[in-house]
């Protein structure tokens, strides 16, 4: 009995790391609480593995802000996404995406400041 709980151990110790990790968020551009003093023309998100995007939205003084989000996009570490014209403001994201490799969900927001022009 003693040799096959350690047969178990040493082979869940051949398990790849990767699948017990869940996608992570590596940075955005606009940056996490960035202040711009232009507004920015796309959104860009970096993980670092493949994901597809479920939830994008934009948001500023409790005003949804319409945005496209490509549904049909194959999974990919980056997405970019266009933004409309945006006026000074404070925008805050709301995102959530399934990690490909292990059909988890990750989920997040950030902000960023739009001040206008000085």
């Amino acid at each position: 009995m003693k040799g096959m709980w350690l047969a178990c151990i040493a082979a869940g110790g051949l398990l790849p790391l990767a699948v017990l990790a869940h996608a992570k968020l590596l940075s955005t551009t606009p940056a996490t609480d960035e202040r711009l003093t232009a507004p920015p023309k796309q959104l860009t998100l970096r993980f670092n593995e493949a994901v597809q995007l479920g939830v994008l939205k934009l948001s500023a003084e409790g005003k949804d802000i319409p945005i496209a989000l490509d549904r049909g996009a194959a999974a990919a570490a980056t997405v970019t996404v266009a933004l409309p014209a945006l006026g000074p403001a404070t925008y805050r994201v709301q995102w959530s995406a399934l990690t490909v490799d292990d059909g988890h969900v990750v989920k997040g927001t950030f902000s960023f400041v739009v001040t206008g022009a000085h």
